[in-house]
């Protein structure tokens, strides 16, 4: 895919409590961006302090949602076990 096929972008920002948090998550969601499991949508993550910045770009809004929507479950999915273990 290059920039000329790229009709819908997104931008998630997603604060976390610490910047070893973000790490974690940065780290469990990298392998998802390295992988290329669509032509149609690419996506890059990245750290700010403790956000993490998730940028996808999708050829067409179905794509977008479709990548949109596996990062939220992924991040809340992360999100829940990092609750989870910091209340162990």
């Amino acid at each position: 895919m290059n920039l000329s096929d790229i009709n819908a972008f997104a931008i998630l920002e997603v604060p976390l409590k610490s910047k070893t948090n973000a790490t974690i998550l940065y780290n469990a969601l990298l392998p998802e961006t390295e992988s290329i499991s669509s032509d149609r949508a690419i996506s890059k993550i990245s750290l700010k302090d403790s956000i993490l910045i998730v940028q996808i770009e999708a050829n067409d809004l179905t794509a977008l949602r479709a990548s949109l929507n596996s990062y939220t479950a992924w991040i809340e999915a992360c999100i829940s076990t990092l609750e989870s273990v910091d209340k162990s």
